[in-house]
């Protein structure tokens, strides 16, 4: 039981909204049995349950952080 409550003690709020998104979609498609919302629930559920993010990772950048900037901007004065 404690690894349970463990488990569940590190969850984020994104990741219970997943949660209750999949649950819903699920019953939206026992409801309406329109397969889209299976997929969506199925798809919301997995995510949640794995704490997985875009499928294949596909959302996740490389950028370095650094201090420097990355555009410089000059005040704009314009001539008389």
């Amino acid at each position: 039981m404690e690894r349970i409550k463990k488990y569940f003690s590190e969850w984020d709020a994104m990741r219970i909204f997943k949660l209750v998104f999949g649950g819903a979609m699920t019953v939206g498609y026992i409801s309406t049995k329109e397969t889209i919302y299976l997929f969506g629930g199925i798809m919301f559920l997995t995510q949640a349950l794995f704490n997985i993010g875009c499928p294949g990772g596909s959302c996740a950048t490389n950028t370095p952080k650094s201090d420097k900037p990355i555009i410089k901007i000059d005040k704009y004065e314009p001539k008389n």
